[in-house]
């Protein structure tokens, strides 16, 4: 008996570990973009200063309940150059680098795409001979940081750029995404055109023809006067008076977004390139109804020109969710993922107060199957797959570190059931 359960253990192994080494699929960058097809921005956290400054602070529940509303991935605006020191190497700060660490882990872990985006660097803006050093650093520390991670890590090197920055983003982002290239050959970048990311500049971006690992995009905001009143910090215009402005859908309306949205796409036919929309969204100043029929319409016209979408924002200031009832804004969710399409995630995964229940053939004890699973996890495989043809879910109440692992269905021959 010892000697078949030992025979058994090392069949086992080799199985297992064959999964683990088995190399990871490169994706091409248009299957990439489809993992951004319905992202939320996940605003007012790192792009603060300090996260909490702006309202909100992310936890484990917050990307679960992303997740399960049926979003494929989220944005995460980030102002690197506050945690960052201020002389040469520019290093960033370590217990920031741990917990944005923490939060692509999360993300990977609810089967989220993760765009870790650079944001309001306005000394880069103003004087970007200065701090171009630092701009350039900043994207060593990251690529070199991030190399390891799937492609579903997504870096987009600078959002919104204007000012003085105009004049030389061309030379700065094709500098950035070199030094980017030199540890992640086939990591999915998003680059966006001057004036914010406007639509009306993308014919001015000219991106280098020979990576294909280039995702462009845009902002919207349009109409201003009904997305951003009473947002009081917008640095033109009377948004205080602009409460009350509503967006009834009229052919008028419309056209202003299906112009803009029809530069988009012919830059990317042009270019063959794919498109993502990054931010579009309306304040929570907005009556929602309004806000409904804008984000439908927004939405219907990205994915009839098959851009991925980001929504601005997830529970402050431009709010799909809303923090003082717990729950999502039933319009606005439905205006972006329909209810009929919506399929809740499988969070079984992160349910640790049930045993463990097997089903497994004599002669491997449940102690060597244990063993077995600890190995897999031991090496780092971290995803979670809520359905696959190719794979079964394997869950390990016991351990602690252990959330899913991926096997073939060869495996399944042990076999394998769990609940």
């Amino acid at each position: 008996m010892k000697k078949r359960t030992g025979l058994l253990w090392i069949i086992l192994c080799v199985l297992l570990n064959s999964i683990v080494a088995a190399p990871v699929k490169t994706i091409d960058i248009f299957s990439a973009n489809k993992m951004l097809a319905k992202t939320i921005n996940l605003g007012y956290t790192f792009d603060a200063p300090k996260e909490g400054d702006w309202g909100n602070r992310i936890n484990e529940s917050e990307l679960l309940n992303i997740k399960s509303a049926g979003f494929t991935a989220i944005r995460l605006p980030i102002q690197w150059v506050a945690r960052m020191d201020s002389t040469a190497p520019y290093t960033i700060d370590k217990s920031f680098r741990d917990r944005i660490d923490w939060v692509i882990k999360q993300a990977l872990k609810n089967e989220l795409a993760i765009v870790i985006e650079n944001c309001l660097d306005e000394q880069l803006m103003a004087q970007p001979d200065k701090y171009k050093d630092r701009f350039l650093s900043l994207w060593k520390q990251v690529s070199i940081a991030y190399s390891s991670y799937p492609q579903q890590v997504m870096f987009e090197i600078m959002a919104e750029p204007h000012g003085e920055l105009t004049k030389f983003w061309e030379k700065y982002y094709t500098e950035a995404l070199g030094i980017i290239r030199k540890n992640n050959p086939v990591r999915p970048v998003i680059i966006g055109a001057i004036f914010y990311n406007s639509p009306q500049n993308l014919s001015g971006l000219h991106l280098p023809e020979n990576d294909q690992y280039i995702i462009g995009t845009f902002h919207m905001y349009q109409p201003i006067k009904f997305t951003m009143q009473g947002e009081q910090w917008l640095p033109f215009g009377k948004p205080m008076e602009w409460i009350g402005t509503k967006w009834t859908g009229t052919a008028d309306e419309r056209n202003v977004i299906i112009s803009a949205m029809d530069l988009a796409g012919t830059w990317a036919v042009t270019h063959k390139r794919p498109v993502f929309m990054g931010e579009f969204g309306a304040s929570d100043h907005a009556d929602i109804d309004s806000r409904a029929k804008l984000l439908k319409f927004y939405r219907e016209q990205a994915e009839q020109r098959h851009f991925s979408w980001g929504v601005w924002s997830y529970n402050i200031g431009f709010s799909i969710y809303d923090n003082q009832s717990g729950q999502w804004r039933r319009e606005l969710l439905d205006a972006l993922i329909p209810a009929a399409i919506r399929a809740p995630a499988d969070t079984s995964a992160y349910k640790h107060t049930a045993p463990l229940k097997k089903s497994i053939p004599s002669g491997i004890p449940a102690e060597i199957l244990n063993k077995a699973v600890a190995v897999v996890s031991n090496s780092g495989c971290h995803f979670l797959f809520n359905s696959c043809n190719s794979c079964t879910k394997i869950r390990a109440a016991t351990f602690s570190s252990i959330r899913v692992i991926r096997a073939p269905k060869f495996v399944l021959s042990l076999p394998l059931q769990f609940v």
